[in-house]
């Protein structure tokens, strides 16, 4: 019996010696740094170590939200081996620090849940006071209302704006022109007329293309409601 208890207590012993250890790389967080260009993901390849001595599971991956991926190239890591894990981030288009999650769930005894984080800081070539849209309310049918919003050159470079359109273009008019040129850090005062024809609510946007490689083109949204009929 005092054999059997021993033989039991060896096994015990050597199944918590024996396990898998999670680790990731370089810490459980990959900062991008500060980007501009936000029209295609940002990717980066991270790998996740088995530092245990025992067979590493990946049980569960889950991205905190639709702009991030994290596929794995095996979920089954082998002592002292390491999988790869291909991530993408999808960096929302305002200004200031995004940080997005990714959940783990492992069969490691000491982190079975764990959290990996992407990082990124959006700095925009061109900055919007007050606001990167145009919000309107009290719109009249018969008469036309006037906002104005300041652009600002950030990028460094001097850009030039090609192309600019709005739609609706029977509704929404601005004074910005073609071959319009910024030079950095200069500002330009942007107009925006909206004469609606229909009661409801009223969309619409400002469309441009720009000069600069980072930020090819700009579409500013129009939002408001039509109440009524001008007296």
């Amino acid at each position: 019996m005092r054999i059997l208890s021993f033989l039991v207590f060896v096994l015990m012993s050597f199944n918590l010696l024996s396990a898998p250890k999670f680790r990731f790389e370089n810490g459980d967080t990959y900062d991008f740094g500060k980007v501009r260009d936000t029209e295609e993901p940002l990717k980066a390849k991270v790998r996740i170590f088995n530092d245990g001595d025992d067979t590493l599971k990946i049980l569960y991956v889950k991205p905190g939200c639709g702009c991030t991926a994290a596929p794995l190239d095996k979920y089954n890591i082998e002592p002292n081996g390491f999988a790869t894990m291909d991530v993408s981030l999808m960096v929302p288009k305002s200004p200031g620090v995004h940080t997005k999650s990714i959940y783990f769930k492992t069969n490691d005894p000491t982190k079975e849940e764990t959290y990996f984080y992407l990082k990124a800081e959006y700095l925009p070539p061109i900055k919007f006071f007050p606001d990167s849209k145009v919000m309107a309310s009290n719109l009249l049918i018969g008469d036309t209302s006037t906002f104005k919003l300041v652009m600002k050159n950030t990028s460094g470079d001097t850009l030039i704006i090609k192309e600019p359109k709005t739609e609706p273009q029977e509704s929404i008019f601005t004074n910005l022109r073609q071959d319009l040129v910024l030079k950095p850090d200069e500002d330009f005062t942007l107009e925006v007329k909206i004469a609606p024809n229909t009661i409801g609510n009223f969309s619409g946007k400002i469309k441009f293309k720009t000069t600069l490689p980072d930020l090819p083109r700009v579409e500013i949204p129009v939002f408001g409601i039509v109440s009524g009929f001008k007296k």
